[in-house]
């Protein structure tokens, strides 16, 4: 039977996962290249943010992760966060190699895709500016060091303050505009999104910096569709789902619950339609 076949008489079942809800910027992308797929998102919100936390930290996370997401029946998993990539996606390839995994990197090579010359930064949590892995893919991606890289601190804490409703949108803007500022008056025309909760507010990260940002989540999304494409996908007991829905996990509150797909983005809905 061929992937094509199997496609054709089953849906293929993704498993994402973030530290937070981070991972929404790929997912939203999946929902609309990708609706037929049934989707399981793992918030590891009890944990959140990942960007202070150790390598073998966040790799321990992401093993217990996987295996829960593999008793979901999981075809493929997104591992929809910069820093878990960094930290653990060789590791989970190792340890699992029953299963494909999709990781998100720093969109580095956004320099030579822009038709004219840009002056280009790169926003990464602390943990993935400081990880091996990003330090090799920016000597390979960017040799001659054209992008300048910049880690954040706070934001991705304070995008799931936002999406929780523990921060106001004014305090919000405050912070982000405060944490920003270091970028401004550098003559910057793009700025590359190196995590995947900063294009949940692109729409202010541009409004403040006054210049493009560039997120890699419609990229990562074409991948995972892709990959599932090239997997054999043939459940013998295939469950009836609703494709208005997904499934939807947190650690800090440990059950999986149904989410629409529709309104699912709460607060960022408005900002990314701003």
């Amino acid at each position: 039977m061929t992937s094509r076949d199997a496609l054709e008489k089953s849906h293929p079942i993704i498993g994402i996962f973030d530290s937070g809800v981070g991972g929404f910027s790929v997912l939203v992308e999946l929902f609309k290249i990708f609706p037929e797929a049934e989707y399981y998102y793992y918030s590891d919100a009890a944990h959140a943010p990942y960007g202070p936390k150790s390598d073998e930290f966040i790799t321990e996370r992401a093993f217990v992760i996987t295996k829960e997401l593999l008793n979901k029946g999981a075809d493929l998993i997104a591992v929809a966060c910069n820093t878990a990539t960094a930290s653990s996606i060789d590791a989970l390839r190792l340890n699992f190699p029953q299963i494909p995994f999709v990781g998100v990197e720093p969109y580095l090579n956004a320099y030579y895709k822009e038709s004219t010359p840009s002056k280009m930064a790169v926003l990464t949590t602390e943990s993935t500016g400081k990880s091996e892995r990003f330090k090799r893919l920016k000597e390979r991606l960017d040799p001659k060091g054209l992008i300048d890289s910049y880690s954040l601190r706070y934001l991705a804490r304070n995008v799931e303050d936002l999406y929780s409703g523990k921060m106001s949108v004014q305090e919000f803007d405050t912070q982000l505009e405060s944490e920003l500022l270091m970028l401004k008056n550098k003559q910057y025309t793009h700025v590359i999104l190196g995590c995947t909760h900063y294009p949940l507010v692109k729409n202010k990260i541009e409004s403040i910096l006054s210049m493009k940002a560039l997120s890699p989540c419609p990229y990562v999304a074409s991948r995972v569709k892709e990959m599932v494409g090239l997997k054999t996908i043939n459940h013998s007991n295939q469950k009836a789902y609703n494709s208005e829905n997904f499934y939807f996990y947190s650690s800090e509150k440990p059950e999986w619950i149904l989410k629409s797909r529709a309104d699912f983005l709460g607060p960022f809905n408005s900002i990314r339609k701003s």
